[in-house]
């Protein structure tokens, strides 16, 4: 379905197209005619029907907190603008060809082409699988030279998820570079001359004049920080300047901002991720952390006065977004184009939005007027009942528990509710008394996964009331439906990985049911949720396998990783992906084809393993397929920024201010997985693929890494040691020099 302003785009353009064809078909009949125009007019009344009905189910709280932790609370969160079926495809009595643990090696047929050490050995005697370091930055390439040197392929669900993450982070930066700067540049100028205008119209002295100043002083920074060169308002240059110089130089945990009067952390405006990758991305990140983290009070126990002007200026700076005329549109209008698609990539806003401060100040003032903020009554009366429509569940905040109540209030572009965001608030202080850090095994122990359910034994000793708030956040999220996993894209992206986390039945592959493969699949979902919240972070040596001198014959054999829900959610989403950038008109056909590739591939790849966990053999055009996969990831993997294909990634999940020290998650090289596969016809292959490497640690607040940080890092052995359950199935023995 349709969210309601993508449907009343939808009827902007079917009206536009409708009026065209009647131009065009003047010997219409009168009669024909009238009717059209009434169909017409119906439609867009059942639009606006679905407007009212879907704003009202919002604002009477059908999406409000207040109960937090319980299933109801996270089911509410459903907010979309394109839906996707969760076409899944599962198979049921697998019957792949099976082998004994510990397997013999020298009945594997190409054993002798690949060079063990006795750890490595050990490990795939034990498994049927074993992890080496690899020092893997180019995946195309390394699958190319197994496909050179006759080794039979391993594609791994690994591969497949670094491919939607590049597209992903691809679609990101087009969308912010080609699109979104400009839209920003213009809505913000524009707004600011007309608050520039209002203000030289007002009153002396008066409240609304004090108001609309540091709403100019708001806007200006935000014009600056897009675009050092814009000219603003001298009358707020003193202010500006000093909160563009906290800003700009992000060292600050915790500083006063002296346009909003309280606290705020500076550091999270050190651009990272793909934001490093030029000055515009840098200038928009800036810009957007600044739209998206400062919040305009609606109470403050602490300091009411406080609560009141920004309340006033809230209420100023939403009659602004209505009135500001922008080519025939108004300012809210040219906001939803930046907004409307990041809530189908991301999600909702947690705070309150104008939306919400529309309605309520339609129904205090009727027709609103800025100089109507001096009325104290009246202000009085809106602060009452704004904030009976906050919604927000995560804290993004340096603040104390007493001080929640500060955070209601408006966010000119509120950073999004995300569904970990939440789980990690609800199992860290205060929620949490004695747990002051968060880990990513919460995550995905949340989702499901047992192993790291297990690997968090030693956390729920320390901690009491951990491991029963961690079973009760689980037993909540099993009520989340498919529509609720799908969403969005960033829920979808999380729907995908859960599929990993589940153990292999009966029937599956011999390395597949292990207990390592649980590990070295929680290893992977976490890589790929690292990626994800690297991608949105605005709105996470020897021995090792080597090739011999002498290659093998080429062979047609290889092997896909046999998960057949991942597979088919992955294709859901990059179907999802397509279609709804496409329908936005925000698609390149470069990118459209290369969905459109990677969606056919993932068919493919969910058609082979059908046929691997059923014993069938595979057709010479699918053995083919799976030679030749580095080719194919070539092709997809060529990408206007180079930068995105290297899986060196980092990113800060979780600020823990009283330490001053941020969860730093992300990716390392990829690394050689070696399985141990049989065939129909009985026989056993070694097959070689790439798996990714996952780090996870804490780091100093005020010195947030960025990607080349993190590469210059690993480049000098520096990284941090990977999580300590990794040993249950990769080979280690490389020592770090990391210091924390």
């Amino acid at each position: 379905m349709y969210n309601y302003s993508v449907l009343i785009y939808c009827t902007q353009k079917c009206l536009i197209s409708s009026s065209n064809i009647l131009y065009t078909r003047m010997r219409m009949t009168t009669m024909k005619f009238l009717v059209v125009i009434i169909l017409l007019a119906l439609f867009a009344s059942s639009v606006a029907i679905i407007y009212l009905s879907q704003k009202k189910d919002t604002e009477n709280g059908d999406t409000t907190s207040g109960n937090q932790g319980t299933g109801q609370d996270i089911i509410a969160y459903n907010y979309n603008i394109f839906r996707y079926t969760a076409n899944e495809v599962y198979v049921e009595n697998a019957n792949a060809p099976q082998y004994d643990l510990p397997v013999d090696l020298s009945k594997v047929k190409n054993i002798e082409h690949i060079i063990l050490s006795p750890e490595a050995k050990d490990f795939l005697e034990k498994n049927g699988f074993v992890v080496v370091p690899g020092k893997i930055d180019d995946l195309a390439e390394f699958y190319k030279s197994l496909e050179k040197n006759g080794f039979p392929v391993f594609i791994t669900s690994d591969s497949v998820l670094f491919v939607y993450h590049t597209f992903f982070d691809m679609i990101l930066i087009d969308l912010e570079e080609k699109y979104f700067v400009k839209i920003l540049n213009s809505l913000l100028s524009n707004v600011l001359k007309e608050a520039d205008r209002l203000y030289n119209n007002l009153p002396e002295n008066t409240f609304a004049k004090t108001a609309t100043k540091l709403d100019i002083a708001f806007l200006s920074v935000a014009l600056k920080l897009l675009n050092p060169e814009a000219r603003t308002p001298s009358y707020v240059g003193t202010l500006v300047n000093e909160e563009l110089n906290l800003i700009l130089g992000a060292n600050q945990p915790q500083a006063i901002s002296p346009i909003f009067g309280y606290k705020e952390d500076y550091t999270q405006y050190k651009p990272r991720g793909h934001y490093t990758l030029n000055k515009t991305l840098e200038r928009y990140f800036r810009t957007m952390m600044w739209l998206g983290r400062m919040r305009f009070e609606a109470q403050d126990p602490m300091d009411p006065s406080l609560a009141k002007i920004q309340t006033a200026q809230a209420l100023i700076l939403t009659y602004l977004m209505l009135s500001t005329r922008v080519d025939n549109s108004t300012a809210l209008n040219l906001w939803e184009k930046i907004y409307l698609p990041t809530s189908f990539i991301v999600g909702s806003s947690d705070d309150l939005t104008f939306y919400d401060y529309i309605k309520v100040m339609r129904e205090v003032y009727g027709e609103f007027s800025p100089v109507e903020v001096n009325d104290a009554s009246k202000l009085k009366e809106f602060m009452e009942k704004i904030v009976k429509l906050d919604k927000s569940r995560i804290i993004s905040s340096p603040i104390f528990p007493e001080e929640k109540r500060r955070l209601v209030g408006l966010r000119f572009m509120g950073q999004r509710f995300i569904l970990d965001g939440y789980i990690h608030q609800q199992l860290c202080y205060s929620n949490l008394p004695t747990r002051f850090r968060v880990t990513g095994l919460d995550i995905m122990a949340a989702l499901g996964s047992e192993r790291a359910f297990c690997h968090l034994e030693p956390e729920f000793k320390k901690h009491v009331g951990f491991k029963e708030k961690l079973l009760s956040i689980r037993e909540n999220l099993t009520k989340l439906t498919q529509e609720n996993w799908t969403s969005t894209l960033y829920m979808g992206w999380l729907y995908s990985l859960k599929s990993l986390l589940v153990k292999p039945g009966k029937g599956y592959p011999t390395f597949m049911t292990t207990v390592a493969w649980q590990d070295k699949c929680l290893n992977t979902a976490l890589s790929s949720w690292a990626q994800l919240r690297h991608d949105t972070i605005l709105y996470a040596k020897q021995p090792y396998a080597e090739l011999t001198a002498i290659p093998p014959k080429q062979s047609d054999l290889g092997y896909v990783e046999p998960n057949t829900s991942l597979y088919s959610r992955l294709r859901n989403l990059a179907q999802a992906t397509k279609n709804g950038l496409s329908k936005l008109g925000l698609i390149d056909r470069r990118m459209d084809y290369k969905l459109k590739s990677f969606i056919e591939l993932l068919n493919d790849l969910l058609t082979i393993s059908q046929k691997e966990l059923l014993g069938e053999k595979l057709s010479k055009k699918e053995q083919n397929l799976i030679k030749n996969y580095g080719y194919i990831l070539e092709s997809l993997l060529t990408l206007r920024e180079p930068k995105v294909k290297d899986p060196r990634i980092i990113a800060d999940v979780f600020t823990e201010p009283n330490s001053n020290m941020v969860l730093e998650v992300g990716t390392g090289y990829f690394d050689k997985i070696l399985v141990v596969y049989k065939t129909p016809d009985g026989d056993l292959y070694i097959s070689v693929g790439a798996t990714m490497s996952y780090y996870e640690f804490y780091w100093p607040q005020t010195d947030r890494l960025t990607d080349d940080q993190w590469r210059k890092m690993i480049e000098e052995n520096r990284q941090p040691p990977q999580p300590e359950w990794v040993r249950y199935f990769k080979v280690i023995n490389v020592e770090s020099t990391f210091q924390g």
